[in-house]
């Protein structure tokens, strides 16, 4: 029993962890912009990380917090790694 439990366990968190990265439906309508949206106003900033070293994964992640702040669209300005870290920061915007 004791053994069953583990597994359920672990694969509960593999598919938890794994799924912070894979893009929503509703992050899939937030646009990455390459300059700073006019005339939209700001949501917030929203930081996206990933310890295995994918910088579209962490950008996945920022579009998946954006969207669940009601963002369309998304700005980095920020993009570093550390180790095998990739950090982004954006900042998300709600455009007309």
């Amino acid at each position: 029993m004791k053994i069953l439990f583990k597994i359920t366990l672990l694969i509960t968190l593999l598919v938890g962890c794994s799924s912070i990265h894979e893009l929503s439906s509703a992050a899939n309508d937030v646009e990455v912009q390459k300059n700073i949206p006019k005339g939209c106003t700001v949501v917030g900033k929203m930081t996206g990380t990933h310890k295995e070293g994918s910088i579209d994964l962490a950008r996945n992640m920022a579009r998946n917090l954006a969207a669940d702040k009601g963002a369309n669209q998304i700005y980095f300005g920020e993009e570093f790694s550390n180790g095998g870290t990739w950090t982004v920061i954006g900042t998300a915007y709600k455009c007309p």
